[in-house]
């Protein structure tokens, strides 16, 4: 009786076994959902891509201050540096403009009127005053006839030219004046009446002698021969006075004279300016 009870309670237990165990591996194979989206404060899409994520209520991005930048694209970039650009190229010629006013006063403070009854030195660097009385009276009653400075052929023309280069200096590239193929020691005519304003040292431009004819026009003598200074500064002069003799100084290849013709500060081309006048060339 008692083998017959015990038979009979394993099988039993065994037979709820069979019933639960299944039930168990089903619950653990179910997927893990987790909290429905929605019911954390989400879309209530479900996440397809298996990744994590966090989304954010109501949040914006600080502004920031457009103050404290120079430039936020390439375009405003290239701006800047125009402008700087400018701002320098503005100064410079601001500088420029300073440097040439202050030597402007100081050739105004340096200009004087010479009395021709007192001594002068054989050579100056110091130029008269422009506004010049006498020499419009001087000009008056003389007939403004123009000659010739050397009878020599023109060895260098007005414009550009190669540079050459001496223990003195070098050349520039554009000829402000005309080279007469003369020989040194040739005597020297000033073109026209006028004014000495100027005999000395120029430097590159060598020994010369600067005639004021009136009227803004001006007449330079380069490269003369040293101590072969025939006028002083303050000199009334006539056509064809010799001032000095043809000389290689300052920056040169060889003996000639350059002339170069000024009007109101500007040069110009000394042959079809004096073929004007009459003077053949």
């Amino acid at each position: 009786m008692q083998v017959r009870e015990f038979r009979w309670g394993g099988l039993r237990a065994a037979f709820v076994a069979l019933l639960v165990l299944p039930g168990i591996f089903g619950i653990l194979a179910l997927p893990n959902q987790g909290i429905p989206p929605a019911a954390a404060g989400g879309s209530g899409i479900p996440n397809t891509t298996g990744a994590q994520s966090l989304v954010a209520a109501d949040w914006n991005r600080p502004a920031l201050d457009r103050d404290l930048y120079a430039a936020t694209s390439e375009a405003e970039l290239a701006e800047i540096r125009a402008a700087a650009a400018a701002a320098a190229a503005a100064l410079l010629a601001a500088a420029k403009a300073e440097a040439e006013a202050a030597a402007a006063l100081e050739d105004e403070t340096s200009e004087t009127d010479v009395d021709s009854s007192e001594a002068r030195p054989s050579y100056s660097r110091s130029y008269v005053n422009r506004n010049d009385s006498e020499l419009a009276a001087f000009l008056i009653g003389r007939p403004g006839d123009w000659v010739r400075p050397v009878d020599a052929p023109v060895s260098s023309p007005y414009g550009p030219r190669n540079i050459i280069c001496n223990p003195v200096g070098c050349s520039t590239e554009f000829h402000e004046g005309v080279d007469f193929g003369a020989a040194c020691g040739t005597p020297v005519k000033a073109v026209s009446a006028g004014r000495v304003v100027f005999v000395g040292s120029a430097g590159a431009y060598g020994n010369r002698v600067i005639v004021d004819h009136g009227g803004g026009v001006e007449s330079t003598y380069g490269h003369l021969q040293d101590e072969s200074y025939l006028v002083e500064v303050g000199d009334l002069i006539e056509t064809g006075t010799v001032v000095g003799n043809v000389g290689a100084t300052g920056v040169v290849s060889g003996c000639h004279l350059d002339l170069k013709i000024q009007k109101n500060g500007s040069y110009t081309s000394p042959v079809p300016y004096l073929i004007e006048r009459g003077v053949l060339i």
